[in-house]
Formats: structure tokens, sequence, C-alpha cells
């Protein structure tokens, strides 16, 4: 795309979808490609995505619909971004791929991501002690960090252990690393 949008305009992460696609996608993985390769993913002319991806055209847009269909077509994670931006929070995708690194990665987003819906909610105006925890808002809480430090713990025990077996590969061991051993 070579019109550039406003920022955090939906046009703006499309703008940013296309060029992820053509940069992973495209022939020469060059941004100026996702047009080309959408389009043809979609049967579609180019000049016709173009025109429905222009904010100045009225009536013609990409669909929400089609824009789902991109993501799981293409892997893209642009729309996530901006739509859980505009929500008021982050995307995170989780990690892909198998093995104990991308198993322990996944399971501790997921507890990150529950504790943090709990403590939100604990901390909401709405909630039992309005912005200040109440006692039993803690003991909700408190068991979900407990899971979050525990997968954390069992990820770095598992990460440390496999630096530990390849370090005689290293010249070096990492400075953060040093620091945790002494």
């Amino acid at each position: 795309m070579t019109k550039r949008r406003q920022p955090g305009s939906a046009h703006e992460a499309l703008d940013r979808m296309f060029d992820g696609i053509g940069e992973r996608h495209g022939e020469k993985g060059s941004p100026t490609e996702g047009v080309r390769v959408v389009a043809s993913f979609l049967d579609i002319a180019e000049p016709t995505l173009r025109k429905q991806l222009d904010p100045d055209q009225k009536g013609s847009e990409v669909s929400y619909a089609r824009v789902a269909q991109l993501t799981r077509h293409f892997g893209c994670i642009e729309a996530a971004q901006h739509l859980a931006l505009c929500a008021g929070g982050v995307f995170l995708p989780l990690p892909d791929g198998e093995g104990k690194f991308a198993e322990l990665s996944s399971t501790m987003m997921q507890e990150v991501g529950e504790a943090l819906v709990q403590l939100s909610a604990s901390l909401s105006p709405t909630s039992e002690g309005g912005a200040s925890l109440t006692p039993r808002e803690i003991a909700t809480v408190l068991p979900l960090v407990a899971d979050v430090l525990a997968v954390t713990s069992a990820l770095y025990s598992e990460l440390e252990a496999a630096h530990a077996a390849k370090e005689d590969a290293f010249d070096e061991v990492p400075p953060n690393v040093r620091r945790l051993r002494e």
C-alpha cells in the first residue's frame, strides 16, 4: 500500500495487514505485493480491491467477514491487534509450534490473562471494593496469580535447563542468566 492512513484507524490496520501479507507471502517479500497476493487469492481484480481499501471511496469497503477470511488464510495478526486496542486491551498471539516451550508459553499466557481479567474486574469502580481490593477479592485473585507464578517458574526452569545443556557452545553466559545464578 502506498497511501498511508491515519494512525490508529481501521484503514491503517488494513494497510498494515496488506503490507504484512506482501512481506510474508509475496514473491519478493515486499509490502507492495500485498494487494496483488490478496486479489489473486480472492479472485478479484487489483483495482477493485484497491478501491475497497481506499478510505476516500464511499460505499466500497472490505467487510469484517473478508478481514476474518484473510486473517485465517494468511495468518495475519494486524486486524486482531487493532480490535484489541479499540477494546482497550492488547493482542498477544499464542506461540505457534509444539513442544514443551510452546505448551508452557501458551499456558502462561492463558494464566496471565485469567489473572488480569479477575484483577481488573476486582479493581473496577463497580466491584465490591471499588478501586481498592477487599479481602474476598484478594482471596479470589491470589490463587490465579499463584498459577501465573507456577507456570512462569516451570517455563523458566525448562529454559534454564535447555540453556545449561547447551552452555558449552557459548563463549559467555548471558548477563541476565549470570545474575540469576549468583
